[in-house]
């Protein structure tokens, strides 16, 4: 049996995080729940703002799941105003989330709230009991490495960062803290209800390890510091393998046959986090990697909202793309022109060999293909079907009635992937307009 080490105080490992992590003139943001690890946080930086150089200001999150939500989001507001501390206070609909668990559903909606912040830190008042639990949580729910690691000290989160000072100290701290400060907050009831898989770890299976292994928190600390050093590891691994195997955001397939089977799933893996998306289980790993290296023509898998496919040798990842039949938009002349209903925008760009201004005697407009459409790729030959043209040029099937094709009048002239019309093209040194498609949910941008 081991004995458990005192802590630092929490004061002293908030101050020397934030010593080594913000600068002065700082926009720092404290998601504040009004519980006990929050309060102690939002004390301890008001406590050493001006010192350190930072402006402060907290998030309220109100997912409006309990009956006491309005009364605890009074509190943070008036706990904030005794410290003169700016709240923000946000109403959230965790309902479209809810298939994922009401825990998850929470989370997701409480971080897209904080990825809104324009700030340059989000600060989270997470403790090593939480670290514990959800080690324990992912354990039990065969997560791989990725999940193991939990919840990392510091992470990029969009333009800013987010971070959790207090990972290092146990609740038992934080609460003897404020206890001498006399602080208070609140309790949520919901974390007594042993329903839900945290509270059980928390309420009757924590207490049971600590009575025979009382230092479980730090060593649980310390084992999930190991396991992200050993994802460190295999992402760098990952990213030596994508070196050859990336390319304008597809995958070569070939790269997933040929490597060992374990560094296919690590490259596969690496992959989808390229592309934005959570992490499967790992069956679901192997039957993602089963199904993109098989022999079938084509393949499609449903994953986190994205369609993931294989399309002549290439993993191509992406969101689903809206197709709006009939569609048509005038060109006005801007240098960006936003189509949303295609999920995306055409940039125009000056330069040698694009659209000739003189040329476009008739109004520009954008439409979407809907069969039949011919289009002249070389000055002396015949038009030809888009469809064939397409095929040449590998552009996927499900990307094809997505596209913007540019018309002047009732003539063709550009195409995205494919190129522009030669009788538009501008003349040797003289300078045009080269539209290019810019998509926001698709990997075609990359290509055209």
């Amino acid at each position: 049996m081991g004995n458990s080490r005192k802590s630092r105080p929490p004061d002293d490992v908030v101050k020397a995080f934030a010593k080594r992590t913000f600068s002065r003139g700082n926009r720092v943001a404290l998601g504040l729940s009004g519980g006990l690890d929050s309060i102690v946080l939002l004390h301890i930086l008001k406590e050493i703002e001006a010192s350190a150089g930072f402006s402060l200001s907290c998030i309220h999150v109100n997912h409006k799941i309990s009956k006491n939500s309005g009364s605890w989001a009074k509190f943070c507001e008036d706990k904030c105003s005794i410290l003169d501390v700016p709240l923000r206070i946000e109403e959230v609909d965790i309902a479209p989330h809810l298939s994922c668990g009401l825990e998850a559903a929470a989370r997701t909606a409480r971080y897209s709230v904080f990825d809104r912040q324009d700030v340059d830190y989000v600060v989270l008042a997470q403790h090593q009991d939480d670290q514990a639990e959800t080690v324990l949580l992912q354990l039990f729910r065969g997560a791989g490495l990725n999940g193991l690691a939990a919840m990392g000290e510091s992470m990029t989160f969009g333009k800013k960062k987010l971070v959790r000072p207090l990972l290092s100290v146990p609740r038992k701290a934080l609460e003897a803290y404020a206890l001498d400060k006399n602080l208070e907050w609140i309790e949520d009831e919901s974390n007594a209800d042993i329903r839900h898989d945290r509270n059980f770890v928390r309420h009757r299976l924590l207490p049971v390890i600590e009575a025979r292994f009382p230092s479980f928190r730090e060593t649980i600390f310390r084992s999930a510091g190991n396991i992200a050093e050993a994802m460190t590891l295999l992402d760098e691994l990952a990213e030596i393998d994508a070196s050859n195997a990336i390319n304008e955001g597809r995958l070569d397939a070939s790269r997933l046959i040929e490597l060992p089977r374990s560094r296919a799933k690590n490259l596969l893996r690496h992959y989808l986090f390229y592309n934005g998306m959570r992490m499967p289980s790992s069956e679901r790993l192997d039957e993602m990697l089963k199904q993109l290296t098989g022999k079938g023509a084509l393949v499609s898998i449903s994953h986190d909202g994205f369609e993931i496919r294989r399309y002549r040798g290439f993993v191509h990842a992406a969101k689903p793309i809206p197709v709006s039949p009939g569609l048509r938009k005038i060109w006005g002349g801007e240098s960006r022109m936003a189509i949303p209903e295609l999920g995306g925008l055409i940039v125009f760009e000056t330069g040698e060999a694009g659209l000739d201004p003189e040329r476009l005697s008739e109004p520009m407009t954008v439409r979407v293909r809907e069969g039949g459409e011919r289009f002249r790729i070389h000055g002396k030959r015949p038009s030809r079907l888009l469809k064939n043209l397409f095929q040449e040029k590998g552009i996927p099937p499900w990307l094809r009635n997505s596209l913007p094709l540019l018309y002047c009048g009732e003539r063709l002239v550009w195409v995205p992937g494919v190129g522009i019309d030669p009788e538009y093209r501008a003349g040797p040194g003289k300078n045009g307009l080269n539209p290019r498609w810019q998509p926001q949910f698709s990997d075609i941008g990359r290509k055209a």
